[in-house]
């Protein structure tokens, strides 16, 4: 196929020459290649999602930049990445509620890379930290929960969201070209017990990934979300090995998984490389559901 005959303003009114005209001729393994790609990954650093994911770019061949606010863990996934997987990969230290933390880390990758192709905003959940460092507590219900955790869920797993668009995007968009996956949750589509505040402002990251797509995407700029469900670590199995009376975001969650199992982390990373690639590329500003059909 060819656009050579349609008139210009045809071509311009319906953006007819960004579409992807011989892509059938590439092979599937070039298709989610990420050869020569620049990732920024938050919450990279420990054993759960973020690290998956930089695993998995990587293992597609992208430079890997760890965000964590924990110099130790981002550092060893850093070294790691390199060993296993023979790709540059940087430990930057940044706390995704922190704007000015985002900027210095964002600023360390374009002086070791000069570009960034890839955001994964993965940062938040048991992870998350208030502004003073220390931990939040997210479960439990709304009025057990002191005005501090409330205020340091929203900052980490919403307003992180945003600070790191706010810090990437203006690179993208100079470019002319960025993929943008945000982390949300299956608790964003639907309820689960003890977790309304964290799964409100995964509600939020679902709503702000649909608009900010439609925002840049004439840009070049794709974002799309990805909603896990019950994943599985060993902080998992520790908690469950004295839950003798079960977990109440668990009693309320697991009977609606319909593959009737909890997931690996890993599995979800598979899905954030696919639609960071070439081969995901058209999905776009929705929020697609990786939880065992938890949502659904």
């Amino acid at each position: 196929m060819n656009i050579d005959g349609i008139p210009h303003q045809v071509v311009e009114r319906y953006r007819l020459d960004r579409i992807p005209f011989g892509r059938e001729q590439r092979s599937t393994a070039d298709l989610l290649s990420l050869a020569g790609k620049t990732a920024i990954v938050t919450g990279g650093g420990g054993s759960g999602l973020g690290n998956c994911t930089a695993h998995r770019l990587a293992e597609q061949g992208a430079r890997v930049a760890v965000f964590d606010v924990s110099r130790e863990l981002a550092k060893t996934a850093a070294d790691e990445l390199m060993e296993r997987w023979g790709v540059p990969a940087l430990a930057v230290v940044a706390d995704v509620g922190d704007l000015a933390s985002i900027e210095l880390g964002v600023s360390a990758v374009l002086e070791a890379w000069g570009q960034i192709d890839i955001l994964v905003n993965n940062a938040g959940g048991s992870g998350s930290i208030k502004a003073d460092g220390a931990k939040v507590e997210h479960h439990g219900s709304f009025l057990s929960l002191s005005l501090e955790d409330l205020q340091g869920v929203v900052r980490v797993n919403f307003m992180g969201v945003l600070n790191m668009c706010r810090a990437v995007l203006p690179v993208m968009v100079e470019r002319g070209v960025g993929r943008i996956v945000n982390v949300s949750s299956e608790g964003g589509k639907t309820t689960v017990d003890d977790l309304a505040v964290y799964n409100a402002s995964k509600s939020g990251v679902i709503g702000f990934t649909r608009n900010l797509a439609r925002d840049v995407g004439g840009l070049g700029i794709g974002v799309v979300g990805v909603c896990p469900g019950i994943m599985v670590s060993e902080r998992t199995l520790n908690t469950l090995s004295t839950a003798v009376n079960g977990i109440a975001s668990l009693d309320s969650s697991f009977p609606r998984v319909s593959i009737d199992r909890m997931s690996l982390a890993d599995e979800v990373a598979s899905v954030i490389s696919f639609l960071a690639s070439d081969a995901g590329a058209y999905v776009n500003g929705t929020s697609v559901s990786a939880g065992g059909g938890l949502a659904d």
